[in-house]
């Protein structure tokens, strides 16, 4: 029976090309831009590390010698025009913390910017950002390598000016993505490159959002051990407050001694090292509290990607208010397209009627009505896609950071045609329903 009504609903389509056509048009462009904007909103509310993130969680204490923030006189006295908080903590906490050695693994990140100098000084990289870190970044973080190694511990102490570059720089400096044994320059000092990674660009940027929460091209190019990037006269990107003490200001580089300016990042992998470490950090936070003057309580917070991620509005608002447009402007498609179909069926009042006379049940008549709704707004799921293409082609064009990311996936492909197949069911139920109410008798009797 499956077989015949979908013959049924096939012969359907083609009896009435032109209301066919009008329904197609109707649920492609409706299927389109909820697609567009869905898509859109899956890549930029995706895991940045699968498998990872989960155990990946942002320490915090405050220790800024400072009245805390919140007004202006505030922000006046500490020099510090931007209000965002990145949770960044200072050099003595992060050595602090990183010495007590509480979780599995632990990094400090901080962005800082310099030219990338080939040794033989016949190649540069003009103001390139460079993550300075530590030695579990790459593991902890699932960075891959490709040549080479990730510097140690021991040359973390030992301040030792090493890197590791990704293939793209490599290829930019030497000419050769094996650049394992060569050196860039940064500033003054010579660092020896010790491993080459694959371009490494988790989006969202989740570990240093103050470069910005997306890049379509990437992000850092080059990594190297925070220590010895302070001694070859690098600085921080910024800092989230300051010692009042410190005079500084726009334009003045930031101290990372008295000035918040690290990321501290550490990998729990379980809900006990996690309560653990929160206690740890609070401890840790009031035996300091002495040092953090003007009467400040003793804060301190440990937060998830995921929170962190909610914490500063990653997901612009305006994605999220598009997808509800974008839903209701469907949701109007598929009231048109159930009106469209509802009349295109009961002028078959007459056929359906003499089906019923001649014995056919009226769950047949209903199958074959609901298979031919989902039949047209199945190939109206096949021309949404160059449509969702065009509508991601367009996104792409715009000016904001996030743009260049709307690509259509696997998932949101087999997404889009369970949606177009969804909305064919929905809208034909009730229209299949009517007509299979009809009574053959008056059918019949009015013929």
């Amino acid at each position: 029976m499956l077989r015949y009504s979908l013959e049924l609903a096939a012969h359907g389509l083609r009896r009435f090309p032109k209301s066919t056509v009008l329904v197609v048009l109707t649920t492609a462009l409706g299927l389109a831009a909820c697609m567009t904007t869905l898509t859109l909103l899956h890549v930029l509310s995706a895991d940045p590390l699968p498998g990872r993130s989960q155990h990946l969680y942002l320490a915090w204490v405050d220790t800024v010698l400072a009245k805390p923030r919140g007004d202006t006189e505030d922000a006046a006295l500490n020099n510090i025009a931007e209000d965002r908080s990145y949770h960044r903590i200072k050099l003595a906490d992060a050595q602090a913390l990183l010495a007590a050695h509480h979780a599995a693994r632990q990094t400090v990140v901080a962005d800082m910017a310099a030219d990338e100098v080939s040794d033989d000084g016949r190649h540069a990289q003009s103001q390139q950002l460079i993550l300075a870190t530590t030695s579990d970044f790459i593991p902890m973080f699932g960075v891959s390598l490709r040549y080479g190694r990730d510097w140690t511990p021991a040359e973390d102490a030992a301040r030792v000016p090493v890197a590791v570059i990704d293939a793209a720089l490599a290829q930019k400096l030497f000419g050769t993505a094996d650049a394992v044994g060569r050196s860039v320059r940064l500033k003054n000092t010579l660092f020896r490159v010790v491993g080459v990674i694959e371009p490494y660009a988790p989006q969202p940027h989740f570990y240093e959002l103050s470069v910005g929460s997306f890049s379509s091209g990437g992000e850092e190019n080059l990594y190297a051990p925070y220590a010895a990037a302070l001694d070859a006269g690098l600085v921080p990107w910024g800092s989230d407050d300051c010692d009042a003490s410190y005079k500084g200001g726009y334009g003045v580089a930031v101290d990372p001694v008295r000035c918040a300016s690290l990321g501290l990042w550490v990998q729990l992998d379980t809900s006990q090292q996690v309560s653990a470490y929160r206690r740890f950090l609070q401890d840790y936070a009031e035996q300091t509290m002495a040092r953090a003057g003007f009467g400040k309580r003793p804060r301190s917070e440990l937060t998830g990607v995921a929170g962190w991620m909610r914490r500063n509005d990653v997901v612009p608002d305006s994605v999220r208010l598009n997808v509800w447009l974008a839903g209701s402007f469907l949701l109007l498609c598929m009231v048109n397209v159930a009106g469209l179909l509802s009349a295109r069926f009961l002028r078959r009042s007459g056929e359906v009627g003499m089906r019923r006379a001649l014995g056919a049940p009226r769950r047949a008549v209903f199958l074959q009505h609901v298979l031919e709704s989902g039949l047209v707004c199945l190939v109206g799921g096949v021309l949404a896609l160059p449509l969702t293409w065009l509508g991601l082609w367009i996104l792409r064009q715009q000016s904001d950071e996030f743009s260049g990311l709307a690509q259509l996936d696997p998932a949101m492909f087999g997404a889009l045609f369970a949606l177009a197949l969804a909305v064919g069911a929905l809208v034909g139920l009730l229209p299949a329903w009517r007509v299979a109410l009809v009574e053959p008798g008056l059918q019949i009797k009015s013929e």
